[in-house]
């Protein structure tokens, strides 16, 4: 303990204090709220991506699974959306933007803490 005061007095030696903060002088009460923010901003704006992948994930293990029980190529082959364009319009036109973001909140409150 002594030794890091050491190394932040001679650090500081010099220096006026001018209220600015500067590399490394982050309050930590403030890096875990901008990390928490920055990760709540990231998964809120990545929201429709993810229900589209998520969507085609599950398009595509349903065919495989049809194709399973029913053994026909032609009857396995549910195909709902084309790829991830096709699913974000489909998405947008079944519930406009609020279809788009459909279970952000959920993602946020999972990423951001």
């Amino acid at each position: 303990r002594d030794f890091i005061q050491q190394q932040n007095q001679n650090a500081n030696e010099g220096k006026e204090n001018t209220g600015v903060i500067t590399d490394g002088d982050l309050p930590l009460l403030h890096l875990v709220a901008c990390s928490s923010g920055a990760g709540a901003l990231a998964s809120f704006l990545t929201s429709p991506l993810d229900m589209a992948k998520l969507r085609l994930q599950v398009q595509r293990g349903k065919s495989a699974s049809s194709l399973k029980s029913s053994g026909d190529p032609i009857l396995g082959r549910g195909v709902q959306y084309r790829g991830m364009v096709d699913c974000l319009r489909a998405a947008y036109a079944e519930g406009g933007v609020q279809g788009l973001f459909r279970g952000a909140g959920a993602r946020v409150l999972h990423f951001a803490p």
